[in-house]
């Protein structure tokens, strides 16, 4: 179960490693008309989210708990972006489809990640 779960998270994060590199090539480093700060940060989740797949499968509780960073900030900052018109006019009550995929994903990340946690091995302590 823990094996099929990480497995759902890694791929969820390589669509968004594809996601955000596809970004980069058709409208450069530090999206334009987003302020600095979501520029680089979207910047930054092209290296973060594969760095985020390593982890969840070489060091998994810590992947976890920067997955969990990543989906509950970058929905968040999506959300405003959106709401804040920065990529067009939003419509009331629309969500669109690319914006619930990734709240969906979050979502299944934020309420699976503890119940991962738990089913993780122990951690061994290095005897001195």
């Amino acid at each position: 179960m823990v094996r099929g779960i990480v497995l759902v998270y890694s791929v969820g994060f390589l669509i968004g490693t594809y996601t955000h590199t596809q970004g980069i090539i058709d409208h450069g480093w530090l999206a334009f008309p987003v302020p600095l700060p979501v520029g680089l940060y979207w910047d930054a989740l092209t290296f973060l989210d594969p760095l985020t797949v390593l982890l969840l499968w070489r060091r998994p509780r810590l992947g976890l708990g920067v997955a969990t960073a990543i989906m509950v900030s970058d929905v968040s900052v999506n959300t405003a972006v959106y709401r804040a018109g920065y990529l067009g006019p939003s419509v009331p009550h629309m969500v669109p489809l690319s914006l619930f995929d990734q709240a969906l994903f979050g979502l299944f990340v934020v309420v699976t990640a503890p119940l991962v946690w738990h089913l993780l091995p122990p951690i061994r302590r290095r005897s001195t």
